[in-house]
């Protein structure tokens, strides 16, 4: 006897049915793992730890620990421009961002243009957070060139410090060991030397975290044979900031100000989606409520739909206003910064020149106010500690002119990151609805403005 299909998927549907879902794992949550808070009581240590026993004597390389690699002779030389351009070409996010931007694209030209309405809003989005990204690379890029091109000018000055003292250490040795009267403190010219030497630890290993950083963001090979070399021009600018003119080029300038405004200017009902996005990564619950899909909601609920448009309208004029207000106090801090430096470059001037000034008293009087030779050494010593104090406070400088190019936003577009945008230029949503003359300029493409243009005429 033959059995049809229909009669079959009505048997195995009423199987199912009656059987029920075999899910052995739904019936208790699993136990996530607890550590219970037992911990032992005890007293505090009577006395600090004897480290000077529990240390052992490393002078003279005896404990054998492995140094950091060493100064190269040969680096690979790195410019201003180069830095900056190629960690603004090569951020990784921001060149995946562009592929999803092609993938836009590709959306806008085959679908209906409904969705390519959305898409093109999305895309223009998406080349401003590209750039946007762009530039945060090229300036975390250019702050850390700064501080390595500081560094290797630092060390210079510390090695020369380290000598000089290492001399005035052995001069120390020779007095003592001769018998000849003096007041020599060898102690304190040896504890001096450990700090030097304990900074250039310091500075090589910074060396070595520098170098990897840059060649992370400039899409290097990281090798810690093949070291970089900064070419930068040392002289300081101490022009005075503008702050007004800073913020306002700012503000005109930075991509996430300009997104904000493109959404703001362009939305309407149909691009509703692309308003929910941008609000969604400002908080989560932001642009959560949408309309329900199907018949049955939009029957009942049609003519509340129409209220979400204004809504967003307001929601995004709040954004906007709170992100230029965030803008303004990020510009305004970085140009304080840099007036900040300047002045901290004059000051590490002043102490430098008055460092030379006291080390030539002390050798052209030193037959006649009979000056010791460790006098002129703590006080050349002192001489190349000014010197690199200055060169800090110089780079400083330029890494907080680099800040604050970064706060405008103008990094990736010195590079030629300038996103050219298809929705752009005119405001003549529903949210601005062609307000003259905020909105629109007179030679304005879009047809709604044209009309209000007419209008106004």
């Amino acid at each position: 006897m033959s059995v049809s299909q229909n009669t079959l998927a009505r048997v195995v549907l009423l199987a199912a049915v009656v059987a029920g879902c075999r899910c052995p794992s739904g019936g208790c949550l699993p136990a996530t793992p607890s550590s219970p808070c037992s911990l032992e009581t005890t007293y505090a240590d009577a006395d600090p730890p004897e480290l000077m026993r529990l240390v052992p004597d490393c002078s003279e390389g005896a404990c054998g620990i492995a140094p950091l690699p060493a100064w190269a002779e040969t680096y690979q030389t790195l410019s201003v421009q180069d830095c900056q351009c190629r960690a603004a070409t090569n951020c990784a996010t921001a060149n995946m961002v562009e592929l999803e931007r092609h993938w836009a694209q590709v959306i806008i030209e085959c679908d209906s243009k409904y969705v390519a309405l959305n898409q093109c809003l999305f895309r223009d989005l998406l080349a401003l957070h590209a750039t946007d990204l762009r530039n945060d690379a090229a300036g975390n890029a250019l702050v850390a060139y700064y501080q390595l091109a500081g560094l290797e000018a630092q060390s210079f000055y510390l090695e020369q410090a380290i000598d000089e003292t290492q001399l005035a250490l052995g001069r120390a040795d020779e007095v003592t060991e001769s018998g000849l009267p003096g007041e020599i403190d060898r102690s304190e010219i040896a504890a001096n030397l450990y700090e030097l030497q304990d900074r250039r630890a310091q500075l090589q290993l910074k060396r070595l975290q520098l170098n990897g950083q840059l060649k992370k963001l400039l899409d290097c090979p990281l090798a810690d044979d093949s070291l970089l070399w900064p070419r930068i021009d040392w002289q300081p600018d101490l022009a005075p900031l503008d702050v007004d003119a800073e913020v306002a080029e700012g503000l005109s300038s930075r991509p996430d100000l300009r997104g904000l405004q493109l959404v703001h200017c362009n939305l309407e009902k149909r691009t509703l989606r692309v308003a929910r996005g941008v609000l969604s990564i400002v908080d989560g619950t932001l642009g959560a409520v949408e309309p329900t899909d199907g018949w049955v909601h939009r029957l009942r609920c049609g003519s509340c739909y129409e209220t979400e448009l204004p809504v967003r309208c307001r929601q995004l004029a709040m954004l906007y206003g709170d992100t230029e207000e965030l803008a303004t106090g990020e510009i305004k801090a970085a140009a304080y910064e840099v007036t900040m430096q300047q002045n901290r470059v004059a000051i590490a001037r002043q102490a430098v020149a008055e460092r030379r000034e006291q080390l030539y008293r002390l050798t052209a009087k030193r037959d006649v106010e009979d000056t010791t030779a460790f006098e002129v050494s703590a006080q050349r010593t002192k001489l190349y500690e000014a010197e690199g104090q200055l060169i800090a406070q110089v780079v400083g400088l330029q890494a907080a002119q680099a800040r604050l190019r970064q706060a405008k936003g103008v990094l990736a577009a010195e590079c030629g990151f300038c996103p050219r945008l298809c929705t752009e230029g005119c405001c003549n949503g529903p949210c601005t609805q062609c307000q003259l003359p905020t909105c629109c300029k007179s030679t304005c493409e879009c047809g709604k403005c044209k009309r209000a243009l007419a209008k106004r005429k």
